[in-house]
């Protein structure tokens, strides 16, 4: 049970990090500034400048869905890292499938694949990699509808009956658009979701200033969000980004002395 608790601890933590870093890029990001520059130059024809206004709501959009996942509760916030995981799992697929296609058009062989080795050994590593990616999906959504995830294997399947590489070039942007119909309606039958939380979680925070006040509610936000030891591994990530950064960017091996003036300018 000890090792278990740790690990909620750690996970709590670890999982609204990301938050607090989109909070610090969205705070160090000027947009005004960034579309003045862009407005002074010669890219004022740009048509980012276009987009000016919306990019200035979508920053404040951006800042609260930062504060909302940050304030999130754990199992909320894990199965919507779940969710993300399979989104990109489910891109890596269709990757994959897409690379499989481009190869087979290169190559031009539209015959029986166990005549040519080449061909067989391309089909061989997508098929597996297929598999994986389907299987880690259904574990993932702990489901065993495998085949929801298994769109992105059309081109194997069709490749395998011998159909036209042209036909399969189609078959794939219809396995493409298969799956994104099935992210919509995925995303559409959720779309109260966010909504039914935000309601609950603002029932109870009344029910709590109520009943506790004010400072009992920062109490205990304080102690769900474990802020000091949060922000802690937020600048631990930093330093390290930096870190990596200054090596990075330096063609010769640092000093002692560049090395000790990064720690002390860090």
């Amino acid at each position: 049970m000890a090792a278990k608790e740790k690990l909620e601890a750690i996970l709590n933590v670890a999982l609204r990090v990301p938050s607090i870093m989109l909070l610090d890029v969205l705070y160090r990001w000027d947009v005004s500034s960034f579309f003045q520059q862009i407005q002074r130059s010669s890219l004022h024809n740009n048509p980012l400048f276009q987009y000016k206004y919306l990019a200035l709501n979508m920053h404040y959009v951006g800042y609260i869905l930062s504060v909302v996942l940050l304030t999130l509760p754990r199992q909320h916030l894990v199965q919507l890292y779940l969710y993300f995981l399979t989104a990109l799992l489910l891109y890596a697929g269709h990757q994959i499938s897409r690379d499989y296609v481009r190869s087979e058009l290169e190559s031009g062989y539209e015959g029986p694949m166990y005549l040519e080795p080449l061909s067989m050994n391309r089909f061989m590593t997508a098929l597996v990699g297929q598999l994986v990616v389907c299987t880690l999906c259904s574990c993932v959504m702990k489901t065993k509808q495998i085949w929801l995830f298994s769109a992105h294997m059309l081109p194997l399947l069709a490749r395998l009956c011998l159909v036209p590489l042209e036909t399969i070039v189609i078959i794939n942007k219809f396995a493409m658009i298969f799956t994104g119909l099935e992210v919509l309606y995925f995303l559409a039958s959720n779309l109260l979701v966010p909504y039914n939380l935000a309601k609950s979680a603002y029932r109870e925070l009344v029910q709590v200033v109520e009943v506790y006040g004010l400072l009992a509610l920062g109490m205990s936000l304080w102690n769900q969000l474990v802020v000091p030891v949060l922000f802690m591994v937020f600048w631990l990530v930093l330093f390290a980004l930096q870190i990596y950064s200054y090596f990075s960017t330096r063609d010769q091996p640092a000093s002692r002395e560049r090395l000790l003036f990064l720690f002390l300018t860090r």
